[in-house]
């Protein structure tokens, strides 16, 4: 059991588009916090270093851990030489919720029919869009998705003999939230009289010059036509019909079948299969699966819609969704988000991310805006810095020391805060600069911060569940917060440059 993402088509991206389609799944992975482990064994204890995504021309990355989430799942991985992405399984957080992301990539650039999925279940949300439109600039739209019949038709061919038929709940997840104004028409309406019948059909209530008067006027001649001999043979014949041209369905012979031959020139072949199979009381998916590839396509249909509504659709179905902020598409308030928050946190209000989380991609655009409250904190931490800085200019530590104790700190610091690990760039940059009295400086303020908030990441032992069920109240306190965001400002050079000069 668990969750797991997919996409149904066949990612298939001609290669000399591979690299700009590669370069905007590294962004997505990157800035959805999606990171690999390097591990490293001193002095007797173990430390993992958080190695974000970089895919270099043609290379391929893996990772397991999302940064936000603090969790890891399963390995997920790109080719970028292929264009292949793969996951496992995906929990139901932030680490999901980029998987997601990148099968919505993998659909706005397919021509061919396909769609992100979770657990087999179709996504339909804007916001997956949204956040791409933003973070890469483009002006995606889900008009794909209102190729209702393709789209559908490919679904559920798939599933025949597996599944049950596709139900109007099921096509309904093909249809974006917010935007199914623009879905009406034919394509829609035989979709619904697929899986809900065309019982509510009647004569008294059809309008004259609309579509639901064509499909009750071709049910009535297809009733006569099936009751003028055996079901097996009838039923064979209008399949036959359907797979003739034009010309030789306007000279059927026989009243009844020349009255269906009629109907055909106005009205798609699907039209007809699935009338049929409701009268008969069998399943339209499973005939049409057989049918399908040898139907006619030469219709003229009428116009039922006017130009004006047809015009809203068209502006509505091709509008680019509106952006989504990144810390607005990580924004997590699921079922178990808070479940079983500890009395201790009553009161206080629930974690939500917000740039102040995402301070190692601060490039001092808006992407990642601090608030005052950051700013401030950074400023007060900037001074100490600086005072500890001071204090320091007298004194020597020699480079193996500085290291043994710096990586004691962050073992001491994960061991009681939990999971809070170090980048894996800035780690070795201490490392390498443990000599330089702003970098020692910098690792005191690290005991500092820890130290001064040990009573707020208490609250950590109150974790009574795996990680991914536990209140983010809890795993994301106040205490844990705040070294988690300081180890990211020192990992981001020009944010450290702009508040520690160093």
């Amino acid at each position: 059991m668990g969750t797991f993402g997919g996409y149904t088509g066949s990612m298939n991206i001609p290669e000399e588009k591979r690299e700009e389609f590669a370069g905007q799944v590294a962004k997505v992975l990157n800035y959805g916090g999606m990171m690999q482990f390097e591990i490293i064994s001193m002095y007797g204890h173990e430390m993992g270093l958080l190695k974000p995504i970089k895919l270099y021309p043609g290379g391929r990355i893996r990772f397991h851990f999302n940064y936000f989430e603090d969790e890891g799942w399963e390995t997920a991985g790109f080719d970028a030489a292929e264009g292949d992405f793969y996951s496992q399984k995906i929990g139901g957080d932030e680490f999901c919720e980029v998987v997601t992301a990148v099968h919505f990539l993998y659909e706005a650039w397919d021509e061919e029919p396909g769609f992100a999925e979770v657990n087999g279940d179709i996504v339909n949300g804007l916001v997956y869009t949204g956040w791409l439109n933003h973070l890469l600039g483009t002006r995606f739209s889900m008009k794909k998705r209102f190729r209702l019949w393709d789209n559908v038709e490919r679904y559920a061919l798939k599933r025949v003999g597996d599944y049950a038929d596709p139900t109007a709940e099921d096509i309904m997840q093909f249809i974006p939230a917010g935007k199914r104004y623009g879905a009406g028409g034919v394509e829609f309406s035989d979709l619904m009289y697929i899986t809900r019948g065309t019982e509510s059909l009647t004569e008294d209530e059809i309008e004259p010059g609309t579509y639901p008067v064509e499909i009750y006027g071709c049910k009535k001649a297809l009733e006569a036509f099936l009751q003028t001999e055996q079901k097996k043979d009838a039923v064979q014949k209008v399949w036959e019909l359907l797979k003739k041209d034009r010309c030789e369905r306007e000279q059927s012979e026989g009243r009844e079948l020349s009255d269906i031959g009629r109907f055909s020139l106005t009205l798609p072949a699907r039209v007809i299969a699935y009338l049929t199979a409701e009268i008969t009381k069998e399943s339209f998916w499973e005939h049409w699966k057989e049918i399908h590839g040898a139907v006619y396509h030469d219709e003229i249909m009428k116009e039922y819609a006017p130009q004006q509504l047809k015009t809203e659709r068209k502006q509505l179905i091709e509008a680019p969704v509106p952006s989504f902020r990144t810390s607005e598409f990580l924004r997590q308030d699921g079922p178990f988000t808070f479940y079983d928050t500890p009395k201790e946190l009553k009161g206080r209000p629930n974690y939500y991310i917000s740039d102040d989380d995402r301070l190692y991609w601060w490039d001092g655009t808006d992407e990642v805006v601090l608030s005052e409250e950051m700013d401030e904190w950074l400023g007060v931490l900037a001074v100490r810095h600086k005072a500890i800085l001071k204090r320091l200019t007298e004194e020597t530590e020699a480079s193996e020391e500085f290291l043994k104790n710096f990586l004691m700190l962050l073992v001491e610091i994960d061991q009681y805060y939990k999971r809070i690990y170090p980048f894996q760039d800035m780690f070795y940059e201490f490392v390498h600069n443990g000599n330089k009295t702003e970098y020692r400086a910098a690792v005191k303020l690290l005991k500092e911060i820890a130290d001064k908030n040990r009573e707020e990441g208490k609250i950590i032992e109150k974790a009574k569940y795996s990680w991914d069920i536990t209140s983010r109240n809890i795993t994301h306190n106040a205490g844990r917060l705040k070294l988690k965001r300081y180890l990211s400002v020192m990992a981001n050079q020009r944010l450290r440059k702009k508040y520690f000069d160093f």
